[in-house]
């Protein structure tokens, strides 16, 4: 752990915020710890991670939102885990794309 790592845990912990540092893949250990949680951005990792590892039985919506005149776009994991026939394979096929995949889905 770096020592900018250790004071901002410190910190945060002398406030009562419990901090956890990834020793590995934060996306990884975010959705392994804890499945209710709320994103914002760009992050194709984690929608990669959602597609593969969500159980089907759960549903996680996603919005893409539009630009100009195109509309918003809705994305459910239950759904994308259907049409996609290799919801498991996704993560392979994204390290091969280098994390470019998203995109063409």
């Amino acid at each position: 752990m770096t020592r900018h790592v250790q004071l901002l845990t410190q910190k945060m912990a002398a406030k009562g915020t419990e901090t956890i540092v990834a020793t590995g893949d934060a996306d990884t250990y975010i959705w392994v710890r804890e499945s209710n949680f709320s994103s914002q951005g760009k992050d194709v990792d984690l929608f990669v991670l959602l597609i593969a590892l969500e159980p089907p039985q759960s549903n996680i919506y996603f919005m893409k939102p539009g630009k100009g005149k195109v509309e918003d776009k809705l994305f459910f994991t239950r759904k994308l885990q259907k049409e996609l026939s290799f919801a498991q394979t996704i993560l392979l096929l994204h390290a091969f794309r280098a994390c470019y995949i998203t995109p063409d889905i």
